[in-house]
């Protein structure tokens, strides 16, 4: 008797725990396949919603109000001499070129379009070659003064310009120009005047150009050599220098070891893409100041740096109407990891160096 019962019992542990153990295998697909369904049906949702109100940037390939990427970017002049440092508002660009200018110095031209900065320079004076990057970007050319090449190039290419000889968008700041030597580093502008300039002189506002770059979908480390530091030596006076913040993924800017600082925020530049433009570059003959000429017109080769690593590119421009395109080792249409991008165009064989 006492061995029936425990038989029984037994049979029922077993039936018991094996009935168990199947509910529990039945049960767990249910919550997977209802947490999957649940994913599905609302990440879709969730980023149709993010992006809403937004597009993305033709400069930079980020999201942006999308009233603001649609509108007509303003490339400025910007005074880059050591005297004249620090500058104002430009840590807002999106687009940075810097070239080398008469005597040992270099310019910068900051395009803008998604900004609102209160105060932007110093603003120094046009140059023939400038005109290139404001024609690349779709861009109103901003500049105060200029050289009897660049006031020819404004004319003869059609250039919509806003300049501070002759325009109401710009002052000077006091304390700079009560100072010895600097009343040329004193001339400034701001967002707020650009854009009523511009449409006081009736330019169209809407963005009509061809953007030059492609952009990634998410972050990427492209192929090439480890590259954590760049330094562009355009003379003895000005060294240009990047250095790569792992933590921020982005390029931080000095001139000769010293942070170029926006003097609004009082941030260190930085951007998340250098590219290194090669060019010829000669100083115009009989020009008693020293100033040079820039060939962007033609094609070229060049280097990209981003995320720690270098690739060689190349370039090339037909007109001075068209944008200039940009190419990868492979030949194919070079593509960026979103965010601001400093362009250095530099002497053909210059002798920068990579870390």
């Amino acid at each position: 008797m006492k061995k029936r019962f425990y038989l029984l019992f037994a049979a029922v542990l077993v039936f018991s725990s094996c009935g168990k153990k199947a509910e529990e295998v039945q049960k767990e697909p249910e919550i997977s396949a209802l947490s999957s369904v649940s994913e599905i049906e609302e990440k879709p949702q969730e980023e149709e919603e993010s992006l809403e109100g937004l597009a993305q940037s033709p400069l930079t390939g980020e999201y942006i109000d999308e009233e603001k990427a649609v509108l007509r970017p303003f490339a400025v002049t910007i005074n880059n001499l050591h005297k004249a440092l620090p500058q104002s508002g430009i840590g807002q660009a999106d687009i940075l070129y810097e070239v080398p200018a008469e005597g040992e110095i270099t310019r910068i031209v900051a395009v803008f379009q998604d900004f609102d900065a209160e105060k932007i320079g110093p603003v120094r004076s046009a140059r023939d070659y400038f005109t290139y990057f404001a024609l690349d970007n779709d861009a109103v050319y901003v500049h105060h003064g200029g050289s009897p090449t660049g006031y020819a190039a404004i004319k003869n290419r059609g250039i919509n310009d806003i300049d501070g000889m002759r325009d109401n968008a710009f002052w000077r700041d006091k304390e700079r120009m009560n100072k010895a030597g600097m009343y040329e580093h004193s001339s400034y502008t701001d967002a707020e005047g650009l854009k009523k300039s511009a449409e006081a002189k009736g330019y169209r506002d809407k963005y009509e150009g061809e953007p030059m770059f492609s952009f990634y979908d998410e972050e990427t480390v492209p192929e090439g050599e480890n590259t954590d530091f760049v330094s562009i030596p355009y003379s003895y006076y000005q060294i240009s220098q990047f250095k790569f913040n792992s933590q921020t993924g982005l390029y931080e800017r000095s001139q000769s070891d010293m942070p170029q600082i926006d003097d609004i925020t009082g941030e260190q530049l930085s951007v998340k893409n250098v590219i290194l433009q090669e060019a010829p570059i000669y100083v115009i003959s009989g020009d008693e100041a020293g100033r040079r000429e820039v060939s962007l017109v033609g094609s070229g080769k060049g280097t990209l740096v981003t995320m720690g690593r270098k690739q060689n590119i190349t370039w090339s421009k037909d007109t001075y109407y068209s944008p200039t395109k940009w190419f990868d080792e492979k030949g194919n249409p070079l593509e960026l990891n979103k965010g601001k991008t400093w362009i250095c165009v530099c002497p053909e064989n210059c002798g920068y160096t990579f870390e």
